[in-house]
């Protein structure tokens, strides 16, 4: 529990210097943007400070302790001149009480009085589900790894393999944990924020879980913020919450007809109200944003609020003309790389559209604007990809996105995303719908759909996603901004019945996959009991530094939770990164295989260690015995054997 409380202290202290920050630059922010965007600038921040910070001195416990007694400092000192204004309207019982009068001058700053009462219960909603969800994201039982939702089972073992090479492997400057000796081309900070949890004490499942929780907090305040500020708009902007994170497509009409079956209607929905296998069959890909991206990327944790952030800056700027806001959205875009990579095509294509829409008369802060991202962003890019392509090497002409023959585009989409479309058309087409400058920056959200359907930006076409996502946020926003509007146009029972039944087939899909996860249907080993204790056998008898030659499975136990770097494993991940892995791959199979040149090729790679278990004897043929008559056994478990190249 004490490892609990320091590592929240340490998020705090992150947080509260973002929004203190941005509170004092005086940027034309609201306090509730100041709040939820803040905070995610500050973890950035001060996970940028761990970095550098442990290039010389390694993620130790002293510099994560400084790390977070200079945010809290430092955000003290900026909150000091926070004038109180939620005292004047309070009573006076409470204007007696100085502690009251404290708590209240933060939930002020914090936007909390700002935000009325409906806003209020769908956020708090949301934030009680993602409890849920996160309470069960990851658990040991009987001392076994499980994952709570099947995106956790298929994406988290690489992000479980980030946090323990920082936190277990000193990997520092990072190279790639599961490539070892090269460069780790990926957004790796929010995996560094729970590393500095887990020096705090926290093992790193839950680390993970608990960082995804409490950063999922700002992301919904920030939608919700940022719709409010291009409607201008409180309910459309609740709506656009609801349509954004729980809005899909027509998938639930597969489970629909499974309730004609012999399990009916309450069987269906107990048993399984959700079935992944026949949604990917029938081709529908848009479940729901925020389980089958949010919750599997983490690093859409820091990726999306700061985009939010950088567009706000720009809406802002565009309505004031000041300059130094185009600067401010120039800095806070050009820490994206080591954050999330993903928004990088996607602010540059909305921030075009912008220049093509907004007055002639901001060309000279366009121009501030676009070279300061370059100048904060192009270095990191550098180091990040050691010079490489990296991703964009899989930049191509791809048509349709995920559309498969048998499907056309027009079908795909429109059975993919419902009334949206339809709702979308009707409200780019109506004016006075939003006020003119939140309808320019949605219109500039348009061409990412366009790009994403004509173009791979990576070597995994399904990755466009990433992009889709932030032309839905908008399509959300406009849409809401219809609904609440004819809702409001007309009383007649019959339109607002039509209206309610509308919106229930455009979020049906999203509760049916939150209800099956929320029922325990979609839990999934991804390590046994005797694989987490091999990993931490692993971790206290080899040094931070030593390499492994382990199989290809992507939850192999000692990529996954010793901290130590391996030779490569699962290749799809390694696939989307744009690295060519073939060669390696080969001679990975030609030492399992103990060819006569596997000693040479130990030495080649300078492996330590070789691990060989039952993933590496189905699928690479690995002769346990083989190797025992050759290298010194290190460890050994009933279903595994490490073995050392070089003994010591």
């Amino acid at each position: 529990m004490v490892s609990v409380l320091v590592a929240l202290g340490l998020l705090t202290a992150m947080g509260a210097v973002g929004a203190a920050t941005l509170r004092r630059a005086r940027l034309g922010l609201d306090p509730l943007e100041q709040v939820a965007y803040g905070v995610p600038l500050g973890a950035v921040a001060g996970s940028l400070a761990l970095l550098v910070l442990a290039i010389p001195f390694g993620l130790t416990d002293g510099v994560v302790i400084a790390v977070g007694a200079v945010c809290a400092f430092a955000a003290g000192y900026l909150w000091t001149d926070a004038p109180s204004r939620s005292v004047g309207i309070a009573p006076s019982w409470v204007r007696n009480r100085p502690w009251v009068r404290v708590g209240l001058s933060v939930g002020a700053r914090a936007g909390l009085h700002r935000i009325s009462l409906l806003p209020t219960l769908v956020i708090g909603a949301f934030v009680v589900r993602w409890a849920l969800l996160w309470a069960d994201g990851l658990t040991y039982d009987d001392g076994a790894l499980w994952a709570g939702q099947i995106n956790i089972w298929g994406d988290w073992p690489q992000h479980l393999g980030d946090v323990a090479s920082f936190a277990h492997g000193d990997n520092v400057p990072p190279e790639h944990p599961r490539y070892a000796g090269t460069p780790y081309g990926y957004h790796f900070l929010a995996s560094l924020t729970a590393a500095a949890m887990v020096k705090a004490g926290m093992d790193p499942a839950s680390a993970l879980t608990l960082h995804s929780f409490a950063f999922s907090v700002p992301i919904i305040l920030g939608v919700y913020a940022y719709g409010r500020r291009l409607t201008r708009d409180r309910g459309a902007a609740t709506l656009a919450v609801v349509l954004f994170f729980l809005g899909g497509g027509l998938g639930w009409l597969l489970t629909a007809g499974e309730m004609d079956g012999p399990r009916g209607v309450w069987g269906t929905l107990i048993d399984q109200p959700w079935d992944v296998g026949r949604q990917r069959s029938a081709n529908f890909r848009w479940e729901n944003v925020y389980i089958d991206n949010i919750e599997p990327q983490r690093a859409q944790l820091y990726g999306l609020p700061i985009s939010l952030l950088t567009l706000t800056l720009l809406h802002a700027g565009l309505r004031s003309g000041r300059r130094r806001v185009f600067v401010a959205a120039g800095v806070v875009a050009g820490l994206l790389p080591f954050a999330h990579l993903g928004p990088l095509p996607t602010l540059a294509l909305v921030a075009g559209g912008l220049v093509l829409l907004s007055p002639l008369r901001h060309w000279r802060n366009w121009i501030v604007f676009f070279g300061t991202w370059a100048v904060v962003s192009a270095p990191q890019l550098y180091l990040q990809q050691g010079g490489e392509r990296g991703t964009t090497s899989g930049l191509r002409w791809h048509w349709g996105w995920v559309a498969r023959p048998d499907d056309s585009l027009v079908w795909f989409w429109v059975k993919n995303l419902g009334w949206f479309l339809p709702l979308l058309a009707l409200a780019l087409a109506t004016r006075g719908l939003v006020p003119p400058a939140g309808r320019r920056m949605l219109w500039a959200f348009m061409p990412i759909f366009v790009a994403a359907n004509l173009i791979a930006f990576q070597p995994d076409p399904f990755d466009n996603v990433k992009m889709l996502v932030y032309w839905f946020l908008a399509v959300s926003v406009l849409v809401a901004a219809l609904l609440v509007r004819t809702w409001r146009a007309h009383r007649a029972l019959a339109v607002r019945g039509l209206l309610v039944g509308t919106v229930a087939t455009m979020l049906l899909s999203g509760l049916l996959v939150n209800l099956h996860q929320l029922l325990g249907l979609d839990r999934y080993q991804l390590a046994t009991a005797e694989e987490v204790d091999l990993a931490r056998r692993v971790r206290a008898t080899t040094p931070p530094d030593a390499v492994f030659l382990v199989g290809l499975r992507h939850s192999q136990p000692v990529a996954m939770l010793s901290g130590r770097s391996v030779l490569m494993t699962f290749p799809g991940w390694l696939w989307v990164r744009g690295i060519d892995y073939a060669e390696r791959e080969r001679d990975l199979r030609a030492i399992y295989a103990l060819v006569p040149t596997a000693e040479d090729l130990l030495t080649k790679y300078d492996i330590d260690y070789i691990v060989i278990g039952p993933a590496e004897q189905d699928d690479l043929g690995a002769d346990p015995a083989a190797f025992r008559s050759r290298f010194p056994t290190l460890l050994r478990t009933p279903h595994y054997d490490v073995f050392a190249v070089d003994p010591p």
